[in-house]
C-alpha cells in the first residue's frame, strides 16, 4: 500500500472536525485538496471511510475501526520525530568513550565534568581498557570514540592527535637513580624491567628503543596496567618505562619519574573514531570538547 503522511492527518482532521472545510483550514490545505486525499486514501483501503450524505460528514464502521490505528502511527511519528529532534539538538543522547587506563585517569575526568555541565542529559559511559583493546572496540561498534595511541596504519581509524606524551622511568623514590634529573636509556641495562604486556603499543616502542641503544636489559615482570606497575615499582620489584602522564597516578606511593634521555621518546595520543562511521550528535560533540581541551591545554 501507498500510504501517505497527508492522507492520514486528512482522515484524522476530518474525523476530528467532522468538515471537510474545517480540516482543510487546519492542514493549509484547500477543500479540493483535501477530498483528493481521502479519496485517494479509500482507494488504497478500498473502503469508504465517510459518510458524505448530510453537511456533516460521519465515520463509517470502517472509518470507526481505523481512526485509533491512524491517531496511533501519528502519535508515534510525532513522537520518533521529537526524539530525534532531542537527539539533533543534544537535549537527550549517549556517547561511549574507551580510553587507555592512565588516560581514563588523568585526562578524560576534567573534559568529562565540563560537557556534563553542558549537556546534563547525555549519558556518558568510559570504558577504561587496555590499550590494545580499544581498535578492536571502536571496530565492534562497542564505543564511539577512542583516546589512545595508534602504531602503524590503520585504514578503518581515523586518528585526530592531541598532544604528544614522552615516555619517562619510573623507579621507587628511594632508588639510586631516582636522584638524578634524566637518565639514559643505556644507563637502564642491569635493572629489573616491569613492562606492559606484549600487545600494547607502548611495549613495541620500548622495546625498540632499548634495541636500538644497544641495551641488553630484559623485560621480568609483564602486566597489564600502568597502576599495577606502579605498585610493584612501590613494592621495589623494579623500574617501569611509563608515559609521562602515569606521574598522576603515583602520588599515593612511593615512587618518582624521572626524564628519560638519548634518546628522548614520545607518542602521539590522539582521539580516535571509526573512518566510516558518522559519529551521533552526542559523539561528535564530544569529540569537539576533548580536542578543544587539547587546545587550550587542559588536559
Amino acid at each position: 500500500m501507498n500510504l501517505t503522511l497527508r492522507q492520514i492527518q486528512a482522515f484524522v482532521a476530518i474525523a476530528d472536525l467532522g468538515r471537510f472545510n474545517l480540516a482543510a483550514g487546519r492542514l493549509n490545505l484547500t477543500q479540493s485538496a483535501i477530498s483528493m486525499l481521502v479519496k485517494e486514501l479509500e482507494a488504497e483501503l478500498k473502503v469508504r471511510l465517510f459518510d458524505r450524505h448530510t453537511r456533516m460528514v460521519g465515520l463509517t464502521e470502517a472509518g470507526r475501526d481505523f481512526l485509533p490505528h491512524a491517531r496511533n502511527l501519528l502519535t508515534d511519528l510525532d513522537f520518533a520525530v521529537s526524539n530525534i529532534q532531542e537527539l539533533a539538538t543534544l537535549r537527550r543522547g549517549r556517547v561511549t568513550v574507551a580510553a587507555a587506563i592512565v588516560l581514563a585517569a588523568t585526562m578524560l575526568p576534567p573534559v568529562i565534568a565540563r560537557f556534563a555541565n553542558r549537556y546534563p542529559d547525555i549519558v556518558v559511559q568510559i570504558r577504561d581498557m587496555p590499550e590494545e583493546e580499544i581498535r578492536p572496540a571502536l571496530k565492534h561498534n562497542e564505543v564511539d570514540l577512542g583516546i589512545g595511541t595508534v602504531s602503524g596504519t590503520d585504514e578503518e581509524i581515523d586518528a585526530s592527535v592531541l598532544m604528544r606524551d614522552r615516555l619517562t622511568l619510573v623507579c621507587h623514590a628511594d632508588h639510586p637513580l631516582a636522584r638524578k634529573g634524566s637518565v639514559r636509556w643505556s644507563d637502564l641495562s642491569s635493572e629489573t624491567l616491569i613492562g606492559l604486556a606484549k600487545e600494547n603499543p607502548l611495549r613495541d616502542l620500548v622495546d625498540h628503543t632499548l634495541i636500538a641503544v644497544g641495551s641488553d636489559i630484559r623485560t621480568k615482570y609483564e602486566v597489564r596496567f600502568s597502576t599495577t606497575a606502579i605498585s610493584m615499582i612501590a613494592e621495589g620489584l623494579g623500574v617501569s618505562i611509563l608515559p609521562e602522564n602515569s606521574r598522576q597516578l603515583a602520588t599515593a606511593v612511593n615512587v618518582k619519574t624521572v626524564e628519560l634521555v638519548e634518546p628522548m621518546i614520545s607518542r602521539d595520543i590522539s582521539v580516535l573514531q571509526l573512518r566510516q562511521r558518522m559519529l551521533s550528535p552526542a559523539a561528535a560533540r564530544m569529540k569537539e570538547f576533548i580536542l578543544e581541551a587539547a587546545r587550550q591545554r587542559i588536559v
